[in-house]
């Protein structure tokens, strides 16, 4: 399955150019950036935009954050794409929006989502300069398949909470962590569709087909990626890696367990093997310097560890040098 990531951003742009023509540049951009839908930017406030996505295969995750006044996707796109794709969106703006869609006009309070149809046309325009979302984009057959009345469901607000927030958590995770999405591109986007047909109201069979695979995995790839970003921290501890995920300590550690490898062993194994990285890479800077960049805080236990994992001393590691 192909991994496609973009990024998109005003800062981008050559210096010198007005807001206008920013914006003129930017929505160029734009159109080869993403089809799903046009921009108006914000009068009152200077344009600045920046968006990032991971396409896989027919998934794709998004992000915005830009000073609009108005997003929409009209007649020429739906024609000009011909995606019949759902887009499950989510405000992360401190604003509430006003959409438009299949002739619905609704509120959506921030953090709050909305399943639209990208073969139909939608329209925000609230007034607000700021706008802030994440969305995922999924293939029609695979969520029909789980979930009855589905259309019914379309455009309109949807509470957040439970399954539906918890895939937007996710990608908005993983468009921080891109690299994750290279070991496992094909099991995200599967992991995606059960959550968000779990939060859609699954179908009996689909829904335990969907809890069974779908929504611990992705706990478990949530923790899991916090974990390689905090690791280098001294203090990290299995209930902080709890408190960042939302879980509770008893259950991460359930999922690191299940996973093969309780937190302290995957925690030490991150941690030496940076450090065996930066000892080959940074000759010159000093072993104790390196085990505290790592998150050791006591050098003789960093040398204890370090050589029942390898076999050898810190210091032989680096074929000599600085202690």
């Amino acid at each position: 399955m192909s991994v496609v990531k973009k990024r998109l951003s005003t800062d981008m742009l050559p210096e010198g150019l007005t807001d206008r023509q920013r914006f003129l540049s930017f929505a160029e951009l734009f159109e080869h950036f993403s089809n799903t839908g046009e921009l108006d930017p914000a009068e009152d406030v200077p344009f600045r935009a920046t968006m990032n996505s991971i396409a896989i295969g027919t998934t794709l995750l998004g992000r915005c954050n830009g000073t609009f006044r108005t997003v929409r996707r009209g007649k020429r796109l739906i024609q000009m794409t011909n995606d019949d794709r759902y887009c499950l969106a989510r405000n992360t703006g401190p604003n509430m929006a006003q959409l438009v869609h299949r002739g619905r006009e609704f509120t959506l309070r921030p953090g709050s989502l909305v399943l639209l149809k990208l073969d139909e046309p939608f329209h925000s325009a609230d007034g607000t300069n700021h706008k802030m979302f994440t969305n995922v984009h999924l293939p029609m057959a695979a969520l029909r398949a789980g979930v009855h009345g589905l259309d019914d469901i379309v455009g309109r607000e949807l509470a957040p909470g439970g399954a539906l927030s918890l895939a937007m958590d996710y990608s908005d995770l993983l468009l921080e962590s891109p690299g994750a999405v290279d070991e496992a591109g094909m099991a995200i986007a599967t992991h995606l569709i059960d959550l968000t047909t779990i939060g859609l109201g699954a179908r009996r069979d689909a829904a335990e087909v969907a809890q069974r695979r779908g929504l611990r995995a992705v706990r478990l790839q949530a923790v899991l990626m916090i974990l390689r970003k905090r690791y280098a921290e001294p203090d990290f501890s299995a209930h902080r890696l709890a408190a960042a995920a939302g879980l509770s300590e008893r259950y991460v550690n359930e999922l690191l367990y299940e996973d093969g490898a309780s937190f302290s062993a995957r925690l030490n194994e991150l941690r030496l093997r940076k450090a065996a990285d930066l000892l080959v890479q940074c000759g010159d800077r000093r072993i104790s310097d390196i085990a505290f960049a790592c998150g050791f805080n006591d050098l003789s236990y960093f040398n204890r560890c370090f050589r029942r994992r390898f076999g050898l001393t810190p210091r032989a590691a680096r074929g000599g040098g600085r202690a």
